[in-house]
């Protein structure tokens, strides 16, 4: 401390207290310095040379003060403060400023004199460019360290720019996976941990399925599950209560950890549960467990327990993501298969039709080894297999063959319009069709009634050499496809029986086949009495498929509306039409002879050849077939036509567009 700094107390505390204790007090203190000690000297060789008479002791005195005073202005300088006052008024600069130039390799050191004084003293060096602010407490200068630049980041570092799940629609599956990884790599980080993985707890397997990991060792298991045993995660998983191990014995690492292929060295281990709870369960069991190691010991606490919870809650509400978003794609994909199935039996209103869509959209849905469909068989007597689609290399059942109604699990499905699920048939052996069936599959089978508002028309099975293959939401969605199958069968069957009551075909209308037959039944006998003649003329449209392909099944059916109204043309109003299938037309010729009919059945053919048919905004040409019968003595109904059908067939075979008398 200077002379300056020295006095400048003494005149504060004059000027702040004006008590001459205070004075007394501080000229003490500054006297017991070197500077104190050295001003005191200077003082007083001034005042005894001011005394002294002698000529020699007055130059003594003189010499006195001025070594004196070199010496003090030798301290001044070499502590700066001639530098400081003039930087304060303005007129220098900083050698520094003046020579434009960095000092070399100079260094700055730091003291901070309001440390403890029973602590020890630490001197900082501080870089040239930190910045020196004025201190709050003294007014004195305090270095503060410059502001380091930012590391030099990318876009790659913030946001995954080759992840399918931003650049292309994933299931909800693949977006799951995808952010738990990125939460346990979060999670690896944050834990210092060798591994953090997370299982599923699968209940029904009693096993651990991994869902993924964030690892750094290459000897993780290479399996997906693990069987439920005495490990800390199936403990975890068992009792619900999360565990930490600060030490791991060596020789208990197998035991103790599972998803490690060899030893690795793990000394510490903290598994949590994972909960996924809708509020129907009776038990509250973990979904999951998450499994944290480390290779150094006591490497996690109970501050580990609290920072996992943030985590499992995150993962918790992940999972309830998911499990809304794979509902929901599930409804998407019943309402679209649902769909396409009503457009197929839209263009062809058959049953056949219904079971290929069922089968197909069934397909898309669930994955099976088996399916088959069982309905009512008038030609068996009994409820027998309609279809089966087997994509296994197993030994099953075959169409026709019947089921055992009352002893098998499809006819208890079908007299009780229920759905029957069997998640391990070993566990629940029982008969699915008939007594003496061998089938070697022992998995998954679901047996799903085919009902309406107004009765079953039979059962729709799958079944899985997989056990637990199928979810109980999984069997509701396919009990939803069934049932809307069940209802276009109903439709398609109301419709048959409709036509039955009904008279007409709605489109063409001519008589359908039911009402033909009983015109033809009453005409042959009015012939029969009156010794009249009679004869039936059947028309078939050549090349009935390719209309269909080019034009559709609406296009064709246009096809054989206006071939109808030019029959009409060269009909009498007595005679009569009928359509006996979806290309087959019956014209009964009153008091016709055989001969004259196969004459009009030429007239006609031509007729229909040189006539354009208009299908929507497009012209064709269409050509027709003939068979031609007459009545014979003693001939039914069901002869004449037989008789008109063979010959129409031979027309056919023979290229179309000729006409064939029999």
């Amino acid at each position: 401390m200077n002379l300056t700094d020295a006095l400048r107390p003494l005149y504060n505390a004059v000027g702040r207290r004006g008590g001459v204790f205070a004075m007394i007090h501080l000229l003490w203190q500054k006297l017991q310095t070197v500077q104190g000690i050295v001003g005191a000297l200077l003082f007083a060789t001034l005042i005894i040379g001011l005394f002294l008479g002698s000529p020699v002791g007055r130059l003594v005195c003189g010499a006195g003060i001025v070594a004196l005073a070199g010496y003090v202005w030798y301290t001044w300088k070499r502590e700066g403060v001639f530098e400081e006052a003039l930087l304060r008024r303005g007129k220098r600069q900083s050698p520094k400023e003046e020579s434009g130039e960095q000092q070399g390799d100079m260094k700055k050191l730091l003291f901070d004199d309001f440390q403890r004084p029973s602590s020890d003293y630490v001197v900082k060096e501080i870089d040239e460019e930190e910045q020196v602010v004025p201190s709050s407490k003294s007014g004195r200068a305090i270095a503060v360290s410059k502001e380091e630049k930012a590391e030099e980041f990318d876009i790659a570092d913030f946001f995954d720019l080759d992840s399918d799940i931003f650049r292309n629609e994933t299931d909800p599956r693949s977006e799951f996976n995808f952010l738990l990884t990125k939460l346990l790599l979060g999670m690896k980080e944050v834990l210092f941990a060798h591994t953090v993985a997370f299982f599923w707890v699968n209940r029904e397997k009693q096993q651990l399925v991994l869902e993924t990991k964030a690892t750094d060792s290459t000897n993780f298991m290479t399996g997906k599950r693990l069987p439920i045993e005495h490990d800390v995660a199936s403990q975890v998983a068992r009792s619900c209560k999360p565990q930490v191990l600060g030490r791991i014995n060596s020789l208990a690492e197998k035991e103790m950890l599972r998803h490690y292929q060899s030893d690795e060295g793990v000394k510490s281990l903290v598994v949590v549960p994972v909960y996924y709870l809708t509020g129907k369960e009776e038990q509250r069991l973990p979904e999951g467990v998450i499994v944290a190691d480390s290779k150094a010991e006591d490497a996690f606490g109970a501050e580990t327990l609290a920072t996992l919870g943030h985590f499992t809650k995150m993962i918790s509400a992940l999972i309830k993501s998911y499990t809304t978003k794979y509902d929901l794609l599930l409804d998407s994909e019943l309402l679209t298969s649902i769909r396409r199935m009503q457009d197929r039996v839209k263009s062809e209103k058959t049953e056949q039709s219904v079971l290929n869509s069922l089968v197909d959209e069934t397909m898309k849905l669930l994955n099976w080894d088996v399916l088959t469909v069982t309905m009512y068989s008038e030609q068996l007597k009994g409820w027998a297999l309609q279809k089966v689609s087997n994509r296994s290399f197993t030994l099953y059942p075959t169409v026709n063959d019947v089921i055992a109604f009352d002893n098998s699990i499809v006819g208890r499905t079908i007299k009780n319009n229920a759905l029957l699920h069997l998640n391990d048939f070993e566990i629940e052996p029982e008969t699915r069709f008939f007594a003496d069936e061998s089938i070697a599959m022992k998995g998954s089978f679901l047996s799903v009634p085919m009902s309406s508002l107004n009765r079953c028309y039979g059962a729709l099975t799958l079944e899985s050499d997989k056990k637990y293959q199928w979810s109980p939401t999984e069997a509701e969605v396919v009990y939803r496809l069934v049932e809307n199958a069940a209802g276009l069968l109903e439709v398609l069957y109301m419709n048959d029986a409709m036509k039955d009551f009904i008279g007409s075909d709605q489109s063409s209308g001519a008589l359908n086949r039911k009402h033909f037959g009983m015109k033809l039944d009453d005409e042959i006998r009015r012939s029969e009495d009156f010794h009249g003649e009679l004869a039936l003329v059947a028309f078939a449209i050549d090349n009935m498929q390719e209309h269909i392909n080019r034009y559709g099944r609406d296009g064709f059916e246009s096809i054989v509306v206006q071939v109808v109204k030019l029959l009409r043309m060269n009909t009498q109003s007595y005679d009569v039409i009928g359509r006996q299938d979806s290309n087959t037309l019956h014209v009964l010729l009153i008091n016709t002879t055989a001969n004259n009919a196969y004459v009009w059945a030429e007239k006609v053919r031509k007729h229909v050849a040189s006539n354009v048919i208009e299908v929507g905004k497009l012209n064709c040409g269409v050509t027709v077939s003939a068979g031609v019968s007459g009545l014979s003595d003693g001939m039914k109904g069901e002869e004449i036509i037989g008789a008109c059908t063979q010959v129409l067939s031979k027309a056919i075979e023979s290229g179309g567009n000729l006409v064939r008398f029999y």
